[in-house]
């Protein structure tokens, strides 16, 4: 039984949320500019995110 394309979406949403979050908040501290959870581009990032997931979806378990 396949899962439904939501899943997929949504694992992608978080997929890559959490790692842009990572990826920013690592330089920030790096570059000793502080901790900062919010960066600017978050939720773009995050909702290609689900639109790729999606594409991979159609593309390979459709």
């Amino acid at each position: 039984m396949k899962p439904a394309k939501i899943y997929f979406e949504i694992i992608g949403f978080f997929i890559f949320l959490i790692s842009y979050i990572l990826f920013f908040n690592i330089v920030f501290s790096v570059k000793g500019l502080g901790p900062s959870i919010y960066v600017p581009g978050t939720l773009l990032f995050a909702l290609l995110g689900y639109w790729l997931g999606g594409i991979l979806y159609e593309k390979y378990l459709k």
